[in-house]
């Protein structure tokens, strides 16, 4: 994992945006199951942030079951790959629930919403294959 390479806007508090790298990285499989992260500092020194910026966010993650942290400062990704499934499937519902509650708003009908999702999807794929 290139963590070094992770950028921060001021927009939102940095914890939380480190939160949130941290919980994608563990569920799109850049982070694996029982892969160490580094530490506290080790972090903190490699984003340019404060340790307690990280502390925090290692504190949410881990009261998410995501991360495990260990006396000697040390913290790893949970070795549940199922619950880490879980949490991305409850994640995507979330995400599609969204996406068709503004649909809806917006006035498109259900049959609507799925097409214009399945046909954004393939401008997207042809696109990315012409680069």
């Amino acid at each position: 994992m290139i963590y070094d390479e992770w950028v921060f806007h001021d927009v939102e508090h940095i914890y939380l945006q480190l939160v949130k790298k941290i919980r994608c990285a563990i569920y799109s499989g850049q982070l694996s199951t029982g892969e160490k992260i580094p530490s506290v500092r080790e972090m903190a020194k490699m984003l340019h942030i404060n340790p307690n910026t990280v502390m925090r966010a290692y504190k949410i993650v881990s009261n998410d079951k995501l991360i495990v942290s260990y006396r000697n400062g040390q913290c790893s990704v949970t070795t549940d790959g199922q619950y880490i499934a879980k949490k991305r499937v409850d994640i995507a519902k979330k995400l599609c629930c969204s996406y068709l509650n503004n649909m809806f708003t917006l006035g498109f009908s259900k049959d609507e919403a799925i097409r214009f999702i399945q046909d954004y999807s393939e401008r997207l794929k042809i696109q990315t294959n012409l680069q």
